[in-house]
C-alpha cells in the first residue's frame, strides 16, 4: 500500500469514526430524550392513577354512608313499629288483668285490689314504652339491670314463660 493510499484509508476510518461518534451522539441525545418523556408520561399517568383512585375511594366512601343510613334508618323504623305494637300489646294485658280484677272484686277485694295495682303498673310501662324513644328506653333497662340485677334475670325468665305460651296459644 502505498503511503497516499493509507492516508485516505486512515482518513476515511477517520472520518468514519467521527460520523459515528456524531451519530451515536445524536442517537444519545434522542434516546435521552426519548427516556425524559416516557418518565414524564409515566409520572402523568401514576398522577392520573392516583387521582382517580382517590376519587372512586371517595365515591365508595359516600355510597357505603349512604346505604348505612339508609339502613340504620330501616331499622330504626321497623324497631319503632315493633315498639309500638308492644306496648299495645302491654296495654291489652294491662286491661284484662283490670278486667279480671273486676271479676274476682266480689269475691276478694283486696286481691282485686293488688291485681288491679299490678295493672296499673303494667299499664304506666305501656305508656312508658310508646311515649320514650328506642335510646331511652334500652338505657332505662340498661340502668334497672345495673341496680337490680336480680330482678332483671327473674323479669326475663318470665317473659319468656309468657311468650313461649303465647305463641303456643297463636300456633294452635
Amino acid at each position: 500500500m502505498t503511503p497516499s493510499e493509507k492516508d485516505n484509508l486512515t482518513g476515511s476510518i477517520s472520518d468514519r469514526d467521527a460520523w459515528d461518534r456524531t451519530s451515536g451522539a445524536a442517537t444519545a441525545g434522542k434516546s435521552g430524550a426519548a427516556i425524559d418523556k416516557l418518565k414524564s408520561s409515566a409520572s402523568d399517568a401514576l398522577g392520573d392513577l392516583k387521582d382517580a383512585a382517590a376519587a372512586v375511594s371517595t365515591d365508595a366512601r359516600g355510597y357505603a354512608g349512604g346505604v348505612a343510613a339508609d339502613a340504620a334508618g330501616a331499622f330504626k323504623e321497623a324497631v319503632e313499629t315493633n315498639k309500638t305494637a308492644g306496648a299495645d300489646a302491654i296495654a291489652n294485658i294491662a286491661h284484662s288483668v283490670k278486667e279480671a280484677a273486676d271479676g274476682i272484686e266480689q269475691k276478694s277485694p283486696q286481691v282485686a285490689s293488688i291485681v288491679r295495682s299490678a295493672a296499673e303498673g303494667v299499664e304506666r310501662i305501656s305508656t312508658d314504652i310508646r311515649d320514650r324513644n328506642v335510646g331511652e328506653l334500652v338505657d332505662s333497662v340498661t340502668k334497672f339491670a345495673q341496680r337490680q340485677p336480680a330482678a332483671f334475670f327473674g323479669i326475663g325468665i318470665l317473659a319468656g314463660i309468657v311468650l313461649t305460651r303465647f305463641m303456643r296459644n297463636s300456633n294452635s
